[in-house]
Order: structure tokens, then sequence, then C-alpha cells
């Protein structure tokens, strides 16, 4: 969210709060900065790093459902935004060098302290969307072979990859290469499960090899391998989730959408 300048945190939470005064419940807050919001259907609007880098993460819903119920989100949360001076921007990277950089939970204070503001703050200028689809576990592997044999369809319109891509140069953590992109094409589930535990387990602000590390955050484990193509569990669904997707004008989002189910031959 943008007015002349990319949205203050003070312009972010009064958008925040008039939706809670429209129904939206507070999902969490971090002191008295509300930092998730969800409403009545499950729906979730929190930052995603940036102050001004407002995430929409929507409830599971079917694909004939998706996009109504994400634009009607969207219309509510621009409107909102508008009577506090704001607009959306479609750029997948924000166009300055101001230092954007918010730490709404202790997860990224954790990555703050592991990888340094140097490296984690580009990160805080990026948007894209994201596509979280469920699949059969006998289809799983090959739903993501078939993502990762057309990868360059995906990076075509990317460019957040370089942001990325210069984190983890920069980052004072030390990551693997593939820790972020990774893998684009696995024997089965169990060697997919092998590349996952080639890297290093995140335990405060240290990396431990996953064969050392000893009653760590598995969820969040799975969250810090930045993989182009990566499996989730929600409940008992199997899910990919399909990251490299530009943000760009809303009407886009149904030629992404259309894309990744064409590929996915869904």
């Amino acid at each position: 969210m943008c007015g002349k300048e990319p949205a203050s945190l003070s312009q972010s939470q009064k958008v925040f709060g008039t939706l809670v005064d429209q129904g939206w419940n507070i999902r969490q807050k971090k002191g008295a900065l509300l930092t998730a919001i969800a409403d009545a259907s499950g729906n979730t609007l929190l930052y995603e790093l940036g102050r001004q880098n407002i995430e929409l993460a929507t409830a599971p819903t079917t694909a004939s459902n998706l996009l109504a119920s994400t634009k009607r989100i969207l219309e509510q949360l621009y409107e909102v935004a508008a009577g506090h001076g704001l607009i959306p921007s479609f750029s997948p990277i924000l166009d300055t060098e101001e230092d954007l950089l918010v730490i709404p939970d202790e997860r990224d204070a954790t990555w703050l302290a592991l990888d340094g503001r140097e490296a984690l703050a580009p990160l805080a200028r990026i948007s894209a969307v994201q596509f979280t689809v469920e699949v059969s576990r006998e289809r799983a592997v090959t739903c993501l072979n078939a993502l990762g044999g057309r990868m360059s369809l995906f990076l075509a319109d990317y460019p957040q990859d370089d942001v990325w891509r210069e984190y983890i140069r920069k980052s004072l953590a030390g990551y693997q290469t593939l820790r972020y992109g990774g893998p684009l094409l696995f024997d089965g589930l169990e060697d997919y499960c092998e590349q996952l535990s080639m890297h290093e387990v995140v335990l405060g602000p240290r990396l431990v090899p996953f064969g050392q590390a000893e009653l760590f955050d598995i969820p969040l484990f799975l969250r810090s391998i930045w993989w182009y193509f990566r499996l989730k569990r929600y409940g008992n669904r199997l899910c990919i989730e399909v990251r490299p997707l530009a943000r760009r004008d809303d009407s886009r989002l149904d030629v992404q959408l259309q894309m990744v189910l064409e590929v996915l031959a869904l």
C-alpha cells in the first residue's frame, strides 16, 4: 500500500483498525500493534515483513470460488485504505531504497537476528501471488515435477528471483544455495524428504544440522525452505504451494491461476 510514499506503520495500523471496526476479528497482536486480523470466513490479513506490505491469506476454497472471494476482500481492503490516503501498489518490487522492514512476530525477529538487517530488508520491498492447490498423495510428486519442468514459464515474469538470490548470498546465516529455489525434480516423496533434510534447522539465531536438531518446530522448518514449489499440509489435506508468481494488477489473477492449473493438468 502506498500514498506518495510507502504506507507508514501508522497508516497500515489504521487500515487494520478500520477493518476491525467493520467486523474483522483480531487474530494476533504484538504489544499494541495489530499484526493479523481475520474475517468470519477465516480469510486473514497480516504483515509480510514490510510495514506497507499487507498479505492476504485466503481461507481454503474451490478454484471456482477463489477469485471472486479474493477480489471481494481486496476491494474492501482498497476502499478502507483509500480512506487513509493509500492506494494499492501492483509492482512486484517497490521502487524505493527506504528501509521498510517491520518485525511483527517472533518468527520474523528470529530471521532478523539470523540474517542481519542488510540481507533481510530488501525482502520487505517485494510482493507476490502464491496459490496452494490440494493434490492426492499419489499425484504429489508428479505435480511437483510438472511444475519444475515448466520453471522457465514462471521465471519469465518473476523479477523477485534476483532479490531472493541476493538475500541468500548476503545473509549472515550462510544458507546452502538450494535453500531458495530448490530442486525441480524428485524421484518420489522419500526423495523429496531427503532433499529437505539436507538443509539445516533454524534454532533461535543459528542453524543446526538436521540430524542434530531435537524437538524443533517442524512447520517453521518447512516454511524456511523457500523452494519455488513445496508441499504443505492443511489438516489432513496435502497441497502444493506455487510461489514464483509476480504481483500484478488484479485482472492478472485469473491468468495466473489458469496457468498453474493447466501445468498441473487440473
